[in-house]
């Protein structure tokens, strides 16, 4: 009795371990025969997305963007939800309302450059730390400010820099802020990689059931540091199209051709390190330091300062989402208020 139990377990484990392989061989066909290219997207062709109770994912309200060192940007003329909350896209593929060309006279401008920080990662448009700064800016009559938010979840300071000098008439800038994430050295989640369907390292099914941060499941095959647990930012190690736009040396070269054109354009640069809990790393501060186009702002101690006063305060969305709170978009736009005032006024 006991040897047929015994048989029974193992026919048993086998029969789940086969019907595991075979259901692991079958997704890979799929996968492999509707795979999608980050191309596949399409280029400045996809039609404007008018779904404003829809919740979206990245990969169904963006198209390829015709420049290279862009890669991608939002679909223009677009509202739906995000994040479940409303994002309304403007004629420039930008999280902002369109502003007159030229600007008017009286009137600076200041244009935001960032990824999913900036951009406004979870929080209503109004609650976004540019909205905040512009609004509190509007505050007097003496001028008028046109804070535009130029960000886009997933850009890194290359693609930054490329949407600044294609997308802005950079004469009219009076001022430039760039918000540093530790992923400005990495390529965006979803350069695509077609994924080696014959290796055994890693179930393709059990990917489906990796946390994704809104993106489109169909746009995750990224080239990844397993190592460092991290998207990949050693340049010989993604596609040869993309080996200068990430590491640390790409990104100072992109912030070195940003400060000239300011030089060019007489404009200053804040670089705004919005953590509450990291430094910019020291190779970066040295470099912003020591160029007299920029300003640094570190965010941490204005929220230590902060939260002495109110201890309850959260910096974060949730204790798995790093993106800013609402308290906390409104502190900055608080502090780069002051900053702008101050010393740029």
């Amino acid at each position: 009795m006991q040897r047929q139990t015994y048989f029974k377990i193992i026919t048993l484990t086998i029969a789940i371990a086969f019907g595991c392989l075979l259901a692991e061989i079958g997704y890979r066909i799929f996968h492999y025969l509707t795979f999608h290219n980050l191309e596949e997207i399409s280029s400045d062709s996809r039609p404007a997305v008018n779904e404003p109770e829809t919740e979206k994912k990245m990969g169904q309200v963006i198209q390829l963007s015709s420049n290279p060192k862009i890669i991608y940007e939002f679909i223009p003329n677009s509202i739906y939800k995000f994040k479940n909350v409303m994002v309304s896209i403007n004629e420039d593929g930008f999280r902002d309302k369109n502003y007159p060309s030229p600007k008017g006279t009286r009137t600076k401008r200041v244009i935001g450059l960032g990824d999913s920080v900036m951009f406004g990662w979870g929080v209503e448009e109004e609650d976004a730390y540019l909205s905040q700064l512009e609004n509190n800016l509007n505050d007097s009559d003496t001028l008028k400010y046109e804070v535009i938010n130029t960000a886009v979840p997933g850009y890194n300071t290359v693609m930054e820099l490329a949407t600044f000098k294609n997308k802005i008439k950079v004469d009219e800038v009076d001022l430039v802020i760039i918000n540093f994430v530790g992923n400005d050295y990495d390529l965006p989640n979803f350069i695509r990689k077609r994924p080696d369907y014959l290796g055994i390292k890693k179930s393709m099914i059990l990917q489906l059931f990796e946390k994704t941060d809104g993106f489109d499941k169909r746009l995750r095959y990224a080239p990844f540091d397993d190592v460092n647990r991290r998207m990949e930012r050693n340049p010989e190690k993604v596609p040869a199209e993309y080996r200068d736009m990430i590491g640390e040396a790409a990104c100072i070269n992109a912030l070195t051709e940003l400060s000239q054109l300011a030089s060019q354009n007489d404009f200053r640069i804040i670089f705004l390190n919005h953590s509450a809990v990291l430094d910019v790393p020291p190779n970066m501060a040295d470099f912003i330091k020591n160029d007299s186009s920029y300003i640094l702002l570190e965010l941490k101690p204005y929220w230590n300062e902060y939260q002495k006063q109110n201890p309850e305060a959260e910096w974060k969305l949730s204790e798995d989402d790093w993106h800013p709170s609402v308290e906390y978009h409104h502190l900055i736009g608080k502090v780069l208020e002051k900053v702008i005032t101050e010393k740029l006024d």
